[in-house]
């Protein structure tokens, strides 16, 4: 088994992406969200308490479909 670090994972992802084409941008990570037409009532509940932890904690909270 090898050991790798995070940065090396990391490296190695990003060197994927570029094999395969991969856009790494807003509108394409936008475009393969699950735009939740099928979530249940809890999972709204818990994407919206998601979302004002972020806030509160002064952050960007992650666009969720809910």
């Amino acid at each position: 088994m090898t050991t790798i670090s995070m940065a090396q994972l990391r490296d190695h992802v990003e060197a994927k992406k570029r094999d395969i084409g991969w856009v790494d941008d807003d509108a394409s990570t936008d475009a393969l969200r699950n735009k939740g037409a099928n979530r249940s009532p809890e999972k709204r509940a818990f994407l919206a308490r998601v979302d004002a932890r972020a806030i509160a904690a002064g952050k960007k909270p992650t666009r969720s479909y809910y």
